[in-house]
């Protein structure tokens, strides 16, 4: 399947023709788009999306927001899988952002490993 190319904005890249995505390169894309909507945010999939209000509050409960990041994870694809029960999550906390990375696979074939980091 392929997809639109977007870059840090979330905008389609268009050098002299637009450009496209695919295989693993479109799933990571994908997850960075619904990690970074807010449940309910979009007319178009009201359930497309992670609750901001567990992220981003005063006292964030990280194993809370590992949850809701694996739920969003499973939306786009039953085949993509995280690891949290390890150190595959790290989160970085400054001011009123905060910066999640971590690591998928897609069906537990390590050939097929992304890492995504996300400031929300």
């Amino acid at each position: 399947m392929k997809g639109f190319k977007l870059d840090h904005n979330g905008d389609v890249v268009i050098t002299d023709k637009i450009e496209f995505v695919e295989d693993l390169e479109l799933l990571t894309q994908t997850l960075k788009q619904v990690i970074a909507t807010n449940l309910g945010e979009w007319f178009g999939d009201k359930e497309e999306g992670i609750d901001f209000y567990v992220v981003l509050t005063k006292n964030p409960n990280y194993d809370l927001i590992k949850d809701t990041i694996n739920t969003a994870v499973q939306k786009v694809a039953d085949s993509l899988s995280i690891e949290l029960e390890t150190d595959n999550f790290t989160f970085d906390r400054k001011g009123r952002e905060l910066t999640v990375s971590f690591t998928f696979t897609v069906n537990g074939n390590e050939d097929e490993t992304a890492s995504i980091e996300i400031t929300l």
